[in-house]
């Protein structure tokens, strides 16, 4: 089992990485060593805006910051995807003959070591813009600092290619399905999961969230702006289709956002969902609106007390909708 670096765009991270950071960021002599060594030193060279930690490689290409509470709520999330899935990792029909896997933004790496656990006998590569994953990995698990957005280089396809919250962080959708296309072995599988953004009810209870529709308005505003929209997960199974994939199929699951809900299950997945809302309020908003919409800090924050205090209120009936949409890239011609 190799565990080579697949993409001449990306840098490996490794556990001794993050140990050990190079001092010699703005001085190159043009050598290969010295150009690793300032490339490593340089991820770690974070901006810092409005309380919170944002990355540095392609700097502004993601406006979610990367600090520990974003890796707290990425986990979360990790958390609430399962609950959705009762445990599963992914929709796509995934045999144990799989041998390369690709976790495109896998965040945390939750996902990737998930899969990795789940099936030893693959190599389970995650890609980030951000060095946030642990070192503490499965052996057949290893994570690259690269960005999806650039041209992929990959030495080999992949069995299984895997996407999941990107809303908000991707400029030309058509070329990372069609990416995605071309780095797939025939007959593999490429799947993409998404929350999106989006506040969805089914009575007039919606009427007594006017600061969270705001809010849900500007973010939508803003991300068009910026040119890396939010809201078009519904958009995924046709995009998915004009690229090529076949046996292509949606999935949809309302989750609420707070513990409003009669069920059980529909209720504790609103418990966690309320949890995971408040925290990503912060993550989603500062960037966009202070960078495109030219908001102050304190202006946010208004409109943000609002926006919890909505999102506390279980007389809001309000859900959210996750999407998850995976196809097949069918056999060549002959084959």
């Amino acid at each position: 089992m190799s565990l080579e670096p697949s993409s001449y765009n990306s840098t490996v991270i490794t556990p001794e990485d993050t140990d050990t950071l190079y001092d010699d960021f703005d001085e190159l002599d043009g050598d290969t060593e010295s150009s690793t060594a300032s490339l490593t030193s340089s991820i770690f060279h974070y901006q810092y805006e409005n309380g919170r930690r944002y990355h540095a490689y392609r700097k502004g290409e993601y406006v979610f910051p990367n600090d520990e509470r974003e890796q707290d709520r990425l986990d979360l999330l990790h958390h609430i995807f399962l609950m959705v899935l009762e445990g599963e990792l992914f929709c796509a029909p995934i045999t144990q003959s799989i041998s390369q896997v690709l976790d495109l933004g896998t965040g945390t790496g939750a996902w990737a070591m998930d899969v990795a656990d789940l099936f030893p006998q693959a190599v389970v590569t995650g890609t980030d813009l951000s060095p946030i994953q642990s070192p503490w990995v499965p052996q057949n698990c290893q994570f690259q600092i690269d960005d999806f957005e650039l041209d992929w280089n990959f030495s080999y396809p992949f069995d299984f290619i895997h996407a999941r919250n990107i809303e908000g962080s991707v400029r030309d959708h058509r070329k990372l399905f069609g990416q995605a296309f071309d780095n797939l072995k025939d007959d593999g599988w490429f799947e993409v999961d998404d929350v999106t953004v989006g506040i969805f009810c089914d009575d007039d209870s919606i009427q007594r969230a006017p600061n969270w529709l705001r809010w849900r308005d500007k973010l939508i505003e803003a991300s068009h702006t910026f040119n890396k929209p939010m809201g078009v997960s519904q958009n995924y199974k046709q995009w998915m289709i004009d690229a090529g994939f076949v046996n292509v199929r949606q999935k949809i699951y309302k989750v609420p956002y707070s513990p409003w809900a009669k069920d059980p299950k529909m209720k504790e997945l609103g418990m966690y969902q309320q949890a995971m809302m408040l925290e990503a309020l912060d993550a989603y908003s500062y960037a966009l609106f202070t960078r495109v919409l030219g908001w102050t800090a304190t202006e946010i924050q208004l409109l943000l007390a609002g926006v919890r205090k909505e999102i506390r209120d279980r007389e809001v009936h309000c859900y959210s909708r996750f999407y998850f949409v995976y196809g097949q890239k069918p056999s060549s011609p002959g084959t």
